[in-house]
Protein backbone atom coordinates (compact mmCIF):
# COMPACT_ATOMS: atom_id res chain seq x y z
CA UNK A 1 0.00 0.00 0.00
CA UNK A 2 1.02 3.67 -0.53
CA UNK A 3 1.44 5.93 2.04
CA UNK A 4 0.42 8.99 -0.07
CA UNK A 5 -3.11 7.41 -0.52
CA UNK A 6 -3.44 6.45 3.52
CA UNK A 7 -2.31 9.59 4.66
CA UNK A 8 -5.10 11.12 2.63
CA UNK A 9 -7.71 9.00 4.18
CA UNK A 10 -6.25 9.57 8.17
CA UNK A 11 -6.54 13.02 7.31
CA UNK A 12 -10.31 13.24 6.09
CA UNK A 13 -10.93 10.68 8.91
CA UNK A 14 -9.70 12.57 11.78
CA UNK A 15 -11.30 15.69 10.54
CA UNK A 16 -14.77 14.14 11.22
CA UNK A 17 -13.21 13.25 14.41
CA UNK A 18 -12.59 16.54 15.49
CA UNK A 19 -15.80 18.31 13.84
CA UNK A 20 -17.60 15.54 15.91
CA UNK A 21 -16.18 15.98 19.30
CA UNK A 22 -16.67 18.86 21.84
CA UNK A 23 -14.18 21.28 22.03
CA UNK A 24 -10.88 20.44 23.85
CA UNK A 25 -7.34 21.21 23.62
CA UNK A 26 -4.92 20.38 20.96
CA UNK A 27 -4.68 17.07 19.73
CA UNK A 28 -0.59 16.09 19.98
CA UNK A 29 0.58 13.43 18.19
CA UNK A 30 1.57 9.98 19.89
CA UNK A 31 2.51 7.56 17.22
CA UNK A 32 2.24 7.55 13.65
CA UNK A 33 3.11 4.76 10.98
CA UNK A 34 1.70 3.59 7.82
CA UNK A 35 -1.29 1.58 9.41
CA UNK A 36 -1.67 3.48 12.97
CA UNK A 37 -1.91 6.55 14.16
CA UNK A 38 -2.55 7.66 17.93
CA UNK A 39 -3.40 11.25 19.05
CA UNK A 40 -4.35 12.62 22.52
CA UNK A 41 -5.30 15.35 24.31
CA UNK A 42 -6.28 17.72 27.74
CA UNK A 43 -9.90 17.85 28.82
CA UNK A 44 -10.49 20.79 30.99
CA UNK A 45 -10.60 19.89 34.53
CA UNK A 46 -8.78 16.80 34.64
CA UNK A 47 -5.68 15.62 34.17
CA UNK A 48 -6.94 12.13 32.23
CA UNK A 49 -6.34 12.67 28.72
CA UNK A 50 -8.98 11.67 25.76
CA UNK A 51 -7.05 9.47 23.48
CA UNK A 52 -8.19 8.62 19.86
CA UNK A 53 -6.59 6.93 16.73
CA UNK A 54 -7.19 5.82 13.32
CA UNK A 55 -6.24 2.26 12.09
CA UNK A 56 -6.08 0.91 8.16
CA UNK A 57 -6.35 -3.31 8.64
CA UNK A 58 -7.98 -6.36 6.65
CA UNK A 59 -11.48 -7.01 7.49
CA UNK A 60 -14.77 -5.86 6.72
CA UNK A 61 -17.67 -4.42 9.07
CA UNK A 62 -19.74 -7.33 9.76
CA UNK A 63 -15.86 -9.45 10.93
CA UNK A 64 -15.14 -6.67 13.25
CA UNK A 65 -18.66 -5.59 15.10
CA UNK A 66 -19.04 -9.20 15.33
CA UNK A 67 -15.92 -9.52 17.21
CA UNK A 68 -16.40 -6.62 19.35
CA UNK A 69 -20.68 -8.04 20.72
CA UNK A 70 -18.66 -11.78 20.78
CA UNK A 71 -17.96 -11.19 24.86
CA UNK A 72 -17.77 -14.91 25.80
CA UNK A 73 -14.91 -15.13 23.93
CA UNK A 74 -13.03 -11.55 24.29
CA UNK A 75 -10.76 -13.26 26.89
CA UNK A 76 -8.00 -14.52 24.64
CA UNK A 77 -8.89 -12.30 21.81
CA UNK A 78 -8.84 -8.92 23.65
CA UNK A 79 -6.53 -7.47 25.66
CA UNK A 80 -6.41 -7.63 29.41
CA UNK A 81 -10.00 -8.66 29.57
CA UNK A 82 -10.34 -12.02 31.99
CA UNK A 83 -14.27 -12.32 31.80
CA UNK A 84 -17.15 -10.71 30.05
CA UNK A 85 -20.44 -11.16 30.80
CA UNK A 86 -23.64 -10.17 28.51
CA UNK A 87 -26.23 -8.95 31.52
CA UNK A 88 -28.83 -7.96 28.51
CA UNK A 89 -28.85 -7.82 25.01
CA UNK A 90 -31.31 -6.38 22.14
CA UNK A 91 -30.79 -6.25 18.47
CA UNK A 92 -28.73 -3.36 18.91
CA UNK A 93 -26.87 -3.14 22.06
CA UNK A 94 -25.90 -4.93 24.85
CA UNK A 95 -25.09 -4.75 28.52
CA UNK A 96 -21.41 -6.26 29.73
CA UNK A 97 -19.91 -6.94 32.91
CA UNK A 98 -15.88 -6.85 32.30
CA UNK A 99 -13.28 -7.96 34.73
CA UNK A 100 -9.84 -7.13 33.27
CA UNK A 101 -5.81 -7.70 34.13
CA UNK A 102 -3.67 -5.00 33.75
CA UNK A 103 0.18 -5.47 33.11
CA UNK A 104 0.74 -2.58 35.71
CA UNK A 105 -2.04 -2.52 38.29
CA UNK A 106 -4.75 -4.27 40.02
CA UNK A 107 -7.32 -6.30 38.23
CA UNK A 108 -10.02 -3.66 37.51
CA UNK A 109 -13.98 -4.34 36.50
CA UNK A 110 -16.36 -2.19 34.83
CA UNK A 111 -20.01 -2.10 33.42
CA UNK A 112 -20.69 -1.13 29.32
CA UNK A 113 -23.76 -0.48 27.72
CA UNK A 114 -22.71 -0.75 23.85
CA UNK A 115 -24.61 0.03 20.57
CA UNK A 116 -24.31 -0.35 17.12
CA UNK A 117 -25.44 2.16 14.81
CA UNK A 118 -25.29 1.44 11.14
CA UNK A 119 -24.64 5.12 9.22
CA UNK A 120 -24.92 3.36 5.81
CA UNK A 121 -23.46 0.31 3.61
CA UNK A 122 -20.18 1.66 4.06
CA UNK A 123 -19.98 2.67 7.42
CA UNK A 124 -20.94 1.80 11.37
CA UNK A 125 -20.42 3.30 14.18
CA UNK A 126 -20.12 1.05 17.70
CA UNK A 127 -20.28 3.41 20.48
CA UNK A 128 -20.36 2.50 24.66
CA UNK A 129 -20.94 4.19 27.85
CA UNK A 130 -20.25 3.35 31.45
CA UNK A 131 -23.72 1.22 32.89
CA UNK A 132 -25.05 0.06 36.42
CA UNK A 133 -26.79 -3.03 37.34
CA UNK A 134 -27.70 -3.87 41.26
CA UNK A 135 -26.38 -7.55 40.10
CA UNK A 136 -23.21 -6.46 40.10
CA UNK A 137 -22.07 -3.57 42.24
CA UNK A 138 -18.71 -2.81 43.47
CA UNK A 139 -16.31 -5.09 45.70
CA UNK A 140 -13.08 -5.49 47.17
CA UNK A 141 -12.07 -7.83 44.49
CA UNK A 142 -11.90 -5.02 41.96
CA UNK A 143 -10.91 -1.36 41.33
CA UNK A 144 -13.97 0.21 39.70
CA UNK A 145 -13.85 1.92 36.56
CA UNK A 146 -16.87 4.64 36.55
CA UNK A 147 -15.38 6.56 33.48
CA UNK A 148 -15.08 5.06 30.22
CA UNK A 149 -16.69 5.56 27.03
CA UNK A 150 -15.42 5.95 23.70
CA UNK A 151 -16.46 4.42 19.90
CA UNK A 152 -15.38 2.88 16.81
CA UNK A 153 -16.32 4.00 13.52
CA UNK A 154 -15.93 1.15 10.64
CA UNK A 155 -15.23 2.21 7.08
CA UNK A 156 -15.72 -0.06 4.24
CA UNK A 157 -12.79 1.33 2.00
CA UNK A 158 -12.45 -1.19 -0.35
CA UNK A 159 -14.07 -5.06 -0.29
CA UNK A 160 -11.24 -6.54 1.92
CA UNK A 161 -10.08 -3.33 3.54
CA UNK A 162 -11.65 -1.10 6.98
CA UNK A 163 -10.77 2.35 7.99
CA UNK A 164 -11.10 2.44 12.14
CA UNK A 165 -11.53 5.43 13.74
CA UNK A 166 -11.25 4.62 17.72
CA UNK A 167 -11.80 6.93 20.35
CA UNK A 168 -11.55 6.64 23.97
CA UNK A 169 -11.81 8.30 27.32
CA UNK A 170 -11.48 6.71 30.56
CA UNK A 171 -10.03 6.88 34.21
CA UNK A 172 -8.49 3.14 35.40
CA UNK A 173 -9.08 4.69 38.78
CA UNK A 174 -7.83 3.70 41.34
CA UNK A 175 -4.02 5.34 43.13
CA UNK A 176 -1.98 4.88 39.76
CA UNK A 177 0.25 8.22 38.97
CA UNK A 178 -1.41 9.90 36.52
CA UNK A 179 1.08 9.84 34.11
CA UNK A 180 0.73 5.76 34.44
CA UNK A 181 -2.68 5.68 33.77
CA UNK A 182 -2.41 8.32 30.41
CA UNK A 183 0.43 5.99 29.48
CA UNK A 184 -2.02 2.78 29.89
CA UNK A 185 -4.79 4.00 27.81
CA UNK A 186 -2.53 5.29 25.25
CA UNK A 187 -0.81 1.51 25.09
CA UNK A 188 -4.47 0.03 25.30
CA UNK A 189 -6.09 1.78 22.29
CA UNK A 190 -2.96 0.35 20.43
CA UNK A 191 -3.33 -3.37 21.45
CA UNK A 192 -6.85 -3.43 21.21
CA UNK A 193 -7.00 -2.27 17.47
CA UNK A 194 -3.89 -5.04 17.17
CA UNK A 195 -5.65 -7.47 18.44
CA UNK A 196 -8.99 -6.71 16.35
CA UNK A 197 -6.64 -7.21 13.07
CA UNK A 198 -5.22 -10.36 14.83
CA UNK A 199 -8.75 -11.69 15.75
CA UNK A 200 -10.49 -11.05 12.65
CA UNK A 201 -7.55 -13.71 10.73
CA UNK A 202 -7.43 -15.83 13.49
CA UNK A 203 -11.45 -16.46 12.94
CA UNK A 204 -10.99 -16.87 9.43
CA UNK A 205 -8.89 -19.71 9.74
CA UNK A 206 -11.54 -21.66 11.55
Amino acid sequence: MKLYPLFCCIVFSLSLLSAAEEPGGPWKEERSDENLSIFSREVPGTDIREVKATALMPGTIKEAVDIIFDRKNHPGNMPYITKSVVISKDDKCDVSYNIISPPVASNRDYLVRSCAEKESSQETKLWWETATHPDYPETDANVRVKVNKGYYIFRQIEPDKLLVDYYIYTDPGGSLPIFVKNIANRTGVSDVLESLEKTIQKRRKK
